[in-house]
C-alpha cells in the first residue's frame, strides 16, 4: 500500500469513528446541569454545520493548494478538536471543538476524494474508502457505548490517538516532499515549475486568484454538465434516509428496545460496509450502481414499519453502494477538489436539512405516511438520466 493510501484511509476511520464516539454520550458531555434535548442537538449538529459551511471552500483550497496539503489540514483539525473534546468540560469549548471537528471534515473529504478518484483504480480505491469510513462510524458508535463504564471520553481519546497516527503519517509524507524538493529537483527563479511535484499535484498558480470569476465558472459547469442532477440526487438520497433515521426512535419507541434499536442502525453501517467494496470491485458501470442503490434504499424505507433490522440492512446497503456509483459519476465531470466539495455538501445538505422539512409533516400525516412518501420519492431518481 503507498503512503498516501495508507494516510487517506488511516484518516477516514479515525475521523468518521471520532466524530460518532460522541454520540451516545452527549448528554452526559453537555452536564448534569444542562442535560437537555436542545444542549445536546447542538454539540451533535455543530459538528455537520462545520463541515457543510466549509465542504466548498475546502475544496477550492484544495485546487489552489494541492489535495494532500487540505486533506492533511483536515487531519489537524481532527486531533486539535479531539484534544479539546477529551480534556475540557466546558460546553463552550466543546461546543466550538464540535465545530472545529466539522471544520476539519469539510477540508478532508473533498481533497481525499479528488485524489483517489485520480487514480486507475479508482472505483476499487472508492470502495475500500468508503469501507472504512463506515467501519470508523460503526466503531466510534460502538466502543463509545461498550467503554462508557470506564468513561465517557474514553473512546473519544482512542479515535484522538488514532487521528494522531495519521497525523504524523501526513507528516511523514510531508517531509519526504520538502526534503525531495531540496534535494532532487531545481527550481525556477519564479519558484514555479511546468510538471508536476512529487505528489502528484500541480505547483500554485501564479495568476491572481479571482473569486468571482472562479465560483462563475464553477457555477457554469455545475448547470451544463448535468452535474446539478447528481447534486440532486444525493440530497435527495441522503436525506430521505436521513429523515427516517432521525425520526426513528421516536416511532420505534413502543416497539424497540434501545438495545434493539441501536442493533438496528449499527446494521446500516455494516450493510454500506459491505455494498461499498461490492460496488468498488463490481464491472458494473456507475449508473447501474446507482440505479441498485437507491431501489435497495427505497425498499429499505419501506420495509421499516415491519421489519426494523432487515430495513437498515438494506438502506445501509443502498446508500455504500450509491456514493460509489455518483463519485464515479462526478469524477467523470471533473475530479477537481471544488467538485468534489460540491458534491459532499449535497450529502449534508440532505442530512442536514430534509430530516427537518419532512419532520413539518409528521405530526399532520403520521410516520408511516411520511415513511412511505419518502420512499416514493426516491424513485423519482430512476427515472432521471445520468450522463
Amino acid at each position: 500500500m503507498n503512503s498516501k493510501k495508507l494516510i487517506l484511509y488511516s484518516s477516514v476511520f479515525a475521523i468518521q469513528g471520532l466524530s460518532n464516539a460522541a454520540i451516545p454520550v452527549l448528554p452526559e458531555l453537555a452536564g448534569k446541569g444542562n442535560a437537555s434535548p436542545a444542549i445536546s442537538s447542538l454539540l451533535y449538529s455543530g459538528y455537520f454545520i462545520g463541515a457543510l459551511l466549509t465542504l466548498l471552500p475546502f475544496g477550492i483550497l484544495a485546487d489552489r493548494t494541492g489535495n494532500l496539503k487540505v486533506a492533511g489540514l483536515g487531519i489537524t483539525l481532527t486531533v486539535i478538536s479531539g484534544l479539546f473534546i477529551s480534556f475540557s468540560d466546558n460546553l463552550w469549548v466543546l461546543g466550538i471543538s464540535r465545530f472545529v471537528e466539522g471544520l476539519g471534515c469539510g477540508a478532508f473529504f473533498p481533497a481525499a476524494f479528488s485524489i483517489l478518484s485520480e487514480w486507475k483504480d479508482r472505483q476499487q480505491s472508492l470502495g475500500e474508502f468508503n469501507f472504512l469510513l463506515n467501519a470508523g462510524l460503526a466503531a466510534g458508535v460502538f466502543f463509545s457505548g461498550m467503554l462508557a463504564e470506564l468513561g465517557i471520553k474514553t473512546a473519544i481519546s482512542i479515535f484522538t490517538l488514532l487521528a494522531g497516527f495519521s497525523f504524523a503519517l501526513f507528516l511523514r509524507e510531508a517531509w519526504k516532499l520538502i526534503y525531495s524538493d531540496n534535494s532532487g529537483r531545481k527550481k525556477e527563479k519564479s519558484g514555479a515549475s511546468d510538471i508536476r511535484d512529487s505528489s502528484g499535484e500541480k505547483p500554485e498558480n501564479q495568476v491572481t486568484f479571482k473569486p468571482g470569476e472562479y465560483l462563475e465558472k464553477s457555477g457554469k459547469a455545475f448547470f451544463e454538465s448535468g452535474f446539478w442532477k447528481l447534486w440532486g440526487i444525493s440530497v435527495l438520497l441522503y436525506g430521505a434516509t436521513g429523515l427516517l433515521t432521525s425520526n426513528y426512535a421516536d416511532y420505534s419507541a413502543g416497539f424497540l428496545t434501545k438495545p434493539e434499536l441501536g442493533l438496528a442502525i449499527s446494521a446500516s453501517y455494516v450493510a454500506a460496509m459491505l455494498s461499498s467494496l461490492a460496488a468498488g470491485r463490481t464491472r458494473a458501470d456507475y449508473k447501474s450502481i446507482v440505479r441498485a442503490g437507491v431501489i435497495l434504499t427505497a425498499a429499505g424505507i419501506l420495509l421499516s414499519v415491519k421489519a426494523p433490522l432487515l430495513a437498515f440492512f438494506l438502506i445501509g446497503a443502498g446508500g455504500g453502494a450509491a456514493v460509489i456509483g455518483l463519485v464515479a459519476a462526478v469524477s467523470r465531470i471533473s475530479s477537481s477538489g471544488v467538485a468534489m466539495g460540491l458534491f459532499n455538501t449535497g450529502i449534508y445538505a440532505g442530512l442536514g436539512l430534509i430530516p427537518v422539512f419532512g419532520s413539518l409533516f409528521i405530526e399532520p400525516l403520521g410516520y408511516e405516511t411520511v415513511f412511505l412518501g419518502s420512499s416514493l420519492a426516491l424513485l423519482i431518481i430512476l427515472f432521471i438520466k445520468i450522463e
